[in-house]
């Protein structure tokens, strides 16, 4: 199916008889100046203009656009003390991740590995899963020859989370595609929802929560209760203590009093913070003119949609997301950008080609969409669980699956020290990999987001100040004059904007090494019968890292992201 044709005109004040509505014709000619929306005709570009030209002609398109703070010439709000080196990492907001922070991953890459080989029953193992990004993206890419079972068992910690994944997995299974994608890609992402998808969720979904409810009522409340959904030959088993159970409905439930008004009241109080104006233009100054516009226009609504679509049909509190009238979960830094890979996100765009959150749009429904035309005939199953991962095998042992089980394990960043780290993880999970006898290719699935910045030290920072310094002037030129006048004022946007991407170049195999050395993890790894791969057969060690000849659009696009190039995955195997 060719997405790119569903996007529609955006004209949303379209003369009919008199009356202005929505343009009901797709659109393929873009604005020639800004590339954001498309039209179906010059007349409704025209009659579009004097509400498109505040976009179009916006100060943040500008290329001479400068920050606040620089304007007013003031310290900004993100640097501590009296240097811009010492420029600080900040959060703001509640610090639910109900989307995920690192691009989505198949965790099979069956032709780097077992190729045509797959075993007959295939189980992998999301033993902190996040959101359902990559379970989406490894299914969406099963080769179509396998035609075995599919055992896919699903955990995260946080009943919100499990919950929405619980929903949407329902929706898809539920669903015709035509119906479930949308509904998907608006609960995981909207904050917002269409009336008609709301009722659609209240008469088909909901109620098949509720019934479970109604049957398990009288067990204790810490019992682990399960319900069984099947769709011909797929499944969906879910594993809950009997209060989580009774929690579920209400995932489907706006809170009392909630009006779309006050939920977007209550999540601008957190994304357009006055007190992190500071932060957000620092995010947008390193990103092109039009992505700046784009930001701005999600921060303010919060619907992913494309940017000229109407937004006026969502006027229902995305209850999976609003747990009470008065708390956005997220940070203001939450971004759904931050899950998908922005190479394969771009070539999704339309004819509008800067409209980012519409390429965004556009890439995650045809991965839902081949998602669900996968699974259509697959014999697959899913069991979600919300436990702690340190309780996981035991409740999998309980569910039939015990040691040297599982084709592939993907523990996300648990393995950072700031959660279970490194030791405790493998100690936790190693047991559960199959053995090479039964799969040479079973691999469990490492994700380190803080082990630079956690073994980095102050000296680390300036070691190869010139040789990063160099490296990145092949991509950013820096301003002389503002070099010159730096004694005068130190917080130029452009100067700060250098000095953090200064770290993208840093050497990062050597503090990695560093660090596993510290850990002793290949000590611990030999010790439990576990090897490192010496090189990743699933996914690169730094999947984001700049490569050696990177272009200045691969600079370009992990500068303009939220990640710097240092995120590390290490694979392993048993031995």
């Amino acid at each position: 199916m060719d997405f790119a044709i569903q996007i529609p005109c955006a004209n949303i004040q379209h003369d009919i008889e008199g009356k202005q509505s929505e343009c009901p014709n797709r659109a393929s000619n873009a604005c020639s100046s800004c590339f954001l929306v498309q039209y179906c005709s010059k007349y409704c570009q025209r009659a579009h203009w004097p509400l498109h030209k505040l976009d179009c002609k916006s100060d943040l398109i500008k290329v001479s656009w400068k920050p606040q703070w620089e304007l007013e010439k003031r310290k900004p709000a993100f640097v501590a003390g009296g240097g811009a080196s010492l420029a600080l990492p900040s959060t703001y907001g509640a610090r639910k991740y109900l989307w995920g922070n690192m691009p989505a991953l198949d965790v099979l890459k069956c032709q780097q590995n077992e190729g045509a080989q797959l075993p007959d029953v295939l189980r992998l193992l999301f033993a902190a899963s996040g959101d359902i990004r990559n379970i989406v993206k490894t299914l969406a890419e099963l080769p179509t020859p396998f035609t075995g079972h599919c055992d896919i068992m699903v955990n995260d910690r946080d009943l919100d989370i499990v919950a929405r994944n619980v929903i949407m997995l329902l929706v898809l299974l539920h669903f015709k595609a035509q119906e479930a994608v949308p509904i998907v890609l608006h609960l995981w992402y909207s904050a917002l929802i269409p009336e008609q998808m709301y009722l659609s969720l209240r008469d088909n979904i909901l109620p098949l929560l509720q019934e479970t409810c109604i049957k398990i009522q009288a067990k204790p409340l810490k019992s682990l209760q399960s319900k069984k959904w099947e769709y011909g030959t797929r499944s969906l088993r879910v594993v809950l203590r009997k209060e989580q159970w009774d929690n579920l409905p209400s995932y489907l439930e706006v809170p009392p009093g909630l009006s779309a008004a006050q939920a977007q009241q209550t999540r601008r109080a957190t994304m357009l913070a006055p007190v992190r104006l500071d932060y957000m233009e620092r995010a947008m100054y390193t990103r092109p003119p039009s992505w700046r516009v784009c930001m701005t226009r999600f921060r303010e609504d919060g619907i992913l949609m494309p940017f000229g679509s109407s937004r006026a049909e969502f006027d229902i509190p995305n209850p999976t997301i609003y747990r009470n009238k008065d708390f956005w979960p997220m940070k203001d830094s939450a971004d759904p950008l931050d899950g998908w890979a922005m190479e394969e996100m771009i070539l999704k765009a339309p004819p509008a080609r800067n409209d980012l959150y519409g390429s965004l749009y556009l890439h995650v429904q045809e991965i839902l969409h081949r998602f669900h035309q996968r699974i259509e005939n697959l014999d697959v199953g899913f069991q979600l669980f919300c436990t702690d991962a340190l309780g996981l095998p035991m409740t999998l042992k309980q569910c039939g699956m015990g040691q040297h089980s599982f084709d592939r394990i993907e523990v996300s960043n648990i393995t950072d020290n700031c959660y279970l780290g490194p030791n405790a993880t493998l100690t936790t999970f190693s047991p559960l990999l199959k053995l090479p006898t039964q799969n040479p290719h079973a691999t469990l699935i490492a994700l380190f987001l803080n082990a630079i910045d956690e073994i980095s030290t102050v000296a680390d920072q300036f070691a190869d100040i010139t040789s990063e310094k160099s490296k990145l002037e092949r991509y950013l030129t820096m301003n002389q004059q503002l070099l010159l006048r730096r004694h005068e004022y130190a917080f130029y946007a452009e100067l700060l904007a250098f000095m953090d991407a200064r770290v993208m170049f840093r050497d990062f195999d050597k503090l990695f090494q560093r660090f596993l050395e510290k850990w002793q993890w290949k000590e611990q790894g030999t010790m439990l019968g576990m090897e490192m791969k010496k090189s990743n057969t699933v996914v690169r060690e730094w999947p984001l890292r700049l490569g050696e000849n990177a272009s200045k659009k691969e600079f370009e696009l992990l500068h303009a992201s939220a990640h710097l190039g240092l995120e590390r995955y290490v694979e392993w195997r048993v031995v």
